[in-house]
């Protein structure tokens, strides 16, 4: 090792790391049993909703320790070796005492003993961390066995999450129109022709949809009308999948009552 600067930076670093992955995972799996325990039932892709929540907790667990673990841990590291240098079990305990800091701060009992489980956690991985890079052996294992874990609890997941129901035409349209304040609102929110008068125009309003492929439409809203010899065409095309609309063109001018019909 170059200096001792960065013997404790590489330390701190795989202890930081080692122990975000560790709480955010055992976090994430103590919430799924609790809502399980709760009675509620798996919902569709709950492997992935697994891996959102442990992306969650990692952020802000390992934003914590980063900052405030790896401050503390550093002070306590240099009273230790320059007085107490054959005690670590004090060193832990001590790490345990100062986790309890946050909770006390915000009068949360269970934030409290959290952060005290968290900062003892942190302090053990940091002995064994300190152990192993002594006697120059690998520490990969520390963040290997999390990753593994959250990629077996997500295939297991997955495995055990309720299918999707199909995505059919009638939910495309349903998406397309899903929306408030736009010129879709005023077509029909299934597959039909709408008739009708505004102003002394007749309008005729059609809404349709074609399959492109599996889960993948064309929704297009059609609009015509006439006024004695005026006559127009109004079309409005969307690609719709499960999780978005884009527009796909469209043809035609807006029909001139278009504010006015929007206004009421």
């Amino acid at each position: 090792m170059e200096s001792e600067k960065d013997y404790v930076i590489l330390r701190k670093t795989i202890t930081t790391l080692s122990t975000s992955f560790i709480l955010a995972y055992l976090l994430t799996i103590t919430g799924l049993i609790q809502q399980l325990t709760d009675g509620e039932e798996l919902s569709y892709h709950t492997g992935n909703d697994m891996v959102r929540w442990f992306l969650v907790y990692l952020f802000y667990v390992g934003a914590v320790i980063a900052v405030y673990g790896n401050f503390v841990s550093v002070i306590l590291d240099a009273i230790r070796k320059k007085w107490l240098p054959n005690m670590r079990w004090l060193f832990v305990f001590f790490h345990g005492i100062l986790g309890l800091i946050n909770g006390l701060f915000f009068q949360d009992t269970h934030l409290a003993y959290y952060g005290m489980a968290a900062a003892m956690l942190y302090a053990c991985i940091d002995w064994w961390v300190e152990r192993r890079i002594d006697r120059e052996k690998s520490t990969k294992v520390l963040l290997i066995i999390p990753l593994i874990l959250s990629l077996l609890s997500w295939s297991i997941l997955e495995a055990l999450s309720p299918s999707l129901p199909p995505f059919t035409k009638e939910d495309a349209i349903e998406f397309a129109t899903s929306g408030e304040g736009t010129d879709i609102d005023l077509f029909p929110a299934k597959v039909g022709t709408w008739k009708g008068a505004f102003g002394g125009y007749q309008i005729e309003r059609k809404t349709r949809a074609k399959k492109l492929n599996k889960e993948f439409y064309l929704v297009t809203f059609e609009e015509n009308w006439t006024k004695g010899k005026q006559k127009g065409r109004y079309v409005m095309s969307y690609k719709v999948d499960r999780s978005s609309v884009s527009g796909d063109g469209g043809s035609g001018t807006t029909p001139p009552y278009y504010e006015k019909v929007l206004e009421q």
